[in-house]
C-alpha cells in the first residue's frame, strides 16, 4: 500500500511539474522562425528567406547570437538576399553583439557588390565595432584591394585606430598587401605611426618578411630609428633574421630628415 501511495504521489508530482513547464516555457514560434530565417540567409536559400518575410517576419529580427539575416547574407556574399532584405526594410545600421555591422562583414570577406549596395543605402563607412575596428581595417587586413579603394573614395578615415591603436596601414603591412599599402599611403596614411606595442608599419613588414611592402614604405624616406617594445628597429630585426634582400633595401633607403 505504501509503495502504491508513493507511486501515485510521484506520478502526481511529475504531472504537476509537466504542467508548470508547459505554462512557463515560451511557446515555439517566433524565436525558432528567426533562427531559421537567419540560417537561410547564411546559406543562401533566398526562397526560404522570402517565405519568412511574406509571412510577416521582421527583417531586422536577431537570432540568439545577435545576428540578423542581413548580417549573415552580407558576410557570406549572398547579394540577391541582401537586396531582398533591404527592399523589405532591413536596417543596414544594426550592430551585432560585437558591434559589427553588415558593411564591416561584407568588407572583411571582400564582397565588393554588397559593399556598394550597403553604401548606397547609407551605411556608415566609419562605423566602429566594440574593439574600434572599421570596415577599412577589415578590408585592408584581409587583402581586398577593390573594397579598400571604394571605401577610401567614400571618405573612410584612413588613420582610424582600434583598441590597440592599430590602423588599416598597420594591418595591411603586417599581412604583406603591397597594393593596399600603396593605396593607403596615397590616401594620406601615416607611415611613422606606432601602435600600443610600438610597432610601425615598417617593423611589421620586416617581421613578416614582406619585401614588397618594405620597398613601398621606404620610398621617400625610411623610418629606421624607431624601435618596437623589445627595443629593436626594423634594421636590427632584418639583421637578426638574416633577411638579406630586405636588409639591402633598408640600407639603401633614403633616410628621413
Amino acid at each position: 500500500m505504501k509503495h502504491r501511495q508513493a507511486v501515485v504521489l510521484w506520478s502526481c508530482c511529475a504531472l504537476l511539474l509537466a504542467l508548470m513547464a508547459a505554462t512557463t516555457t515560451p511557446a515555439p514560434g517566433a524565436d525558432n522562425r528567426t533562427e531559421e530565417m537567419v540560417t537561410a540567409a547564411e546559406i543562401g536559400v533566398i526562397e526560404e528567406v522570402g517565405s519568412f518575410l511574406d509571412a510577416g517576419m521582421d527583417p531586422n529580427a536577431r537570432n540568439e547570437s545577435g545576428w540578423t539575416a542581413l548580417m549573415q547574407a552580407s558576410m557570406n556574399g549572398h547579394t540577391d538576399i541582401v537586396k531582398l532584405l533591404i527592399s523589405r526594410g532591413a536596417d543596414v545600421g544594426i550592430k551585432g553583439d560585437a558591434g559589427w555591422q553588415s558593411l564591416m562583414l561584407a568588407a572583411q570577406f571582400g564582397h565588393l557588390e554588397i559593399v556598394r549596395i550597403l553604401i548606397r543605402q547609407r551605411a556608415d563607412v566609419n562605423a566602429v565595432s566594440r574593439n574600434g575596428s572599421t570596415a577599412l581595417m577589415f578590408a585592408a587586413g584581409n587583402g581586398h584591394f577593390k573594397v579598400v579603394q571604394l571605401l577610401l573614395k567614400q571618405s573612410a578615415v584612413v588613420d582610424a585606430k582600434d583598441y590597440l591603436d592599430r590602423t588599416a596601414l598597420l594591418f595591411a603591412a603586417s599581412e604583406g598587401h603591397v597594393r593596399i599599402v600603396r593605396a593607403l599611403i596615397d590616401a594620406g596614411a601615416k607611415t611613422r605611426y606606432r601602435d600600443q606595442e610600438e610597432n610601425t608599419p615598417l617593423i611589421l613588414a620586416v617581421r613578416g618578411e614582406h619585401e614588397g611592402v618594405v620597398r613601398v614604405l621606404t620610398t621617400g624616406c625610411a623610418d629606421l630609428e624607431t624601435a618596437d617594445a623589445a627595443g629593436k628597429t626594423a634594421l636590427q630585426i632584418a639583421e637578426e633574421r638574416r633577411l638579406s634582400r630586405i636588409l639591402k633595401v633598408l640600407q639603401n633607403a633614403p633616410a628621413c630628415e
